[in-house]
């Protein structure tokens, strides 16, 4: 009896050696690892702190949660209308996250809604 289940486990030993084996010959492992996707634009409303040629700082406050606020690049291919951004103004931001900064691809100003007091 000791004879047959020494014969069994020597078979099954085998078998999975042999499908390790023949498992690692069919898959080499992949010398170029995928390369990750880039970095989706990102968006961030709020209001105009600062502004100058190079750079805008958008701020903006959620209820319950602490002020926040970022500082964005602004190049030459950043999309834009200079004449409706300014100090103060509500604008929505779309930008892409770099590794020395966050890359203002383009700014919209959003539309002052008036407010009409109730009677």
């Amino acid at each position: 009896m000791t004879k047959f289940r020494f014969r069994v486990a020597g078979l099954i030993v085998g078998a999975l050696f042999c499908s390790i084996v023949f498992y690692g010959a069919q898959n080499p492992p992949n010398p170029n690892p995928p390369v990750p996707p880039a970095s989706r634009p990102q968006f961030f409303a709020g209001t105009v702190v600062e502004l100058d040629a190079n750079h805008i700082k958008v701020t903006r406050t959620l209820v319950g949660r602490p002020t926040e606020s970022r500082s964005f690049t602004i190049n030459a291919s950043t999309k834009m209308n200079k004449s409706a951004i300014k100090l103060h103004s509500l604008v929505t931001v779309r930008y892409k996250r770099l590794p020395e900064s966050d890359l203002a691809l383009e700014i919209q100003p959003r539309p002052v809604i008036a407010r009409t007091p109730k009677v």
